[in-house]
């Protein structure tokens, strides 16, 4: 019947076109395969690096609050296999900074989940007792009463670099800055002074309260040495993983990244990108039940996994390119906080995968803590009792894990 043949015909074309679809969809698939086999992305700002960034401001809104707590995080760091606890150490914990980062560590090693701990971890790498005492005032007051014994220090001699080997022995990662604040101390008896009148740097990261500055940022030799020598150590005690922090005022920075090339452990290096108006600062009366202060934007650069044999490619080029890229993202007046990059540290040995070399450039875009009340200041919250922080090793670190997974997607 004629009915039956147009029908027959219909029938015919659709499942023709259903298999040219298919067919293109396959082709599709395979080609996006091979795109990024070879090493290019749609994102891609050079053929060393990928670049890709964390969610914009949305990220933070209401509605992706709301969507996080249903999101599935998959963390590539350590926090990825929790009960294989990784044992990180701190160099200059004495410093602000460090000081904050270990606070951190500290707090996130007794918690399961972060893949952080092990006994006597963190590890604070000093060269001197005296950041002993000026961690543990940090600790005190900004941590909750935590204290860090004898068992959590070892003190190195910076200029020898199998002594610091010894005492990275047994470390997975390591936090280190480009450049430290440098102070010169007598060197703490029975360790490894040479006679009663040794001294030595004592290196703070990035900067101490009421501490000498005794070698300025134009001595680039001193603190690229120390860098050096850190990374040779990182090395040769066998170090997953490398968290760089690049200082305030470090300068010649294509140096330290031919470091980084030249001795090959992955590495993570974190750039505060600020406009001239803004700046780096500690956050007043700080305590870790306040988190993260600002809302951050989080900017990688993946270096590929060829990027050394690129043609024409020298140690430290990374680098170069990158600092091209790089311009102020921020409102002229915002600031990004000491906290916060401490925090990022700590969270990127637990979200990012340590097998790969990147650098992340950050930048905010005001306060976190708007943003999570809708812009409103002053906003009185009645509670019936006071929140409990025993279960979190920073407040609104989810938010830093949830930009750094869409990072690593």
């Amino acid at each position: 019947p004629k009915h039956q043949q147009e029908r027959m015909k219909v029938s015919r074309a659709f499942s023709s076109s259903r298999r040219y679809a298919i067919l293109y969809l396959a082709w599709l698939c395979f080609s996006y395969n091979m795109f990024h086999a070879m090493g290019f992305s749609s994102s891609s700002s050079s053929p060393v690096w990928i670049k890709s960034k964390s969610n914009r401001r949305a990220s933070v809104s209401k509605s992706f609050l709301a969507m996080s707590s249903s999101l599935p995080m998959k963390p590539k760091g350590c926090a990825a296999v929790p009960y294989e606890k990784k044992k990180v150490a701190v160099f200059g914990a004495g410093g602000y900074l460090g000081a904050t980062i270990f606070g951190f560590l500290q707090r996130a090693s007794s918690l399961y989940g972060t893949g952080i701990g092990g006994p006597s971890i963190p590890r604070a790498i000093s060269a001197t007792a005296t950041a002993s005492e000026s961690l543990n005032k940090i600790l005190i007051r900004c941590f909750a009463l935590a204290y860090a014994g004898e068992n959590m220090f070892r003190l190195t001699n910076t200029q020898d670099v199998s002594y610091m080997t010894q005492s990275l022995k047994g470390m997975d990662a390591v936090i280190i800055g480009t450049m430290y604040q440098l102070e010169t101390r007598p060197v703490t008896g029975n360790t490894y002074e040479k006679g009663p009148n040794s001294k030595t740097y004592e290196f703070y990261l990035d900067s101490r309260y009421n501490a000498r500055t005794d070698v300025s940022s134009d001595d680039v030799d001193v603190h690229l040495s120390l860098f050096q020598n850190t990374m040779k150590a990182c090395k040769e005690a066998d170090v997953k993983h490398v968290i760089v922090i690049e200082t305030p005022d470090t300068m010649n920075v294509e140096e330290y990244a031919k470091v980084l090339d030249e001795v090959g452990v992955p590495f993570t290096y974190i750039h505060s990108n600020y406009s001239p108006g803004g700046g780096i600062e500690t956050t007043k009366d700080y305590t870790f039940e306040k988190g993260i202060q600002g809302d951050l934007d989080i900017e990688s650069f993946t270096l590929a996994g060829n990027y050394m044999s690129v043609g024409g490619y020298k140690a430290g080029d990374w680098m170069g390119n990158l600092v091209q890229e790089r311009e102020a993202k921020s409102a002229a007046d915002s600031v990004i906080y000491r906290e916060d990059v401490a925090a990022l540290a700590v969270q990127s040995l637990m979200s990012l995968d340590w097998s790969k070399r990147r650098c992340l450039e950050i930048s905010t875009k005001g306060s976190l803590d708007e943003v999570l009340k809708g812009g409103k200041k002053n906003e009185r919250i009645l509670a019936t009792r006071p929140p409990k922080y025993d279960k979190e090793w920073c407040i609104n670190s989810d938010i830093l894990a949830q930009k750094l997974a869409t990072i690593e997607e």
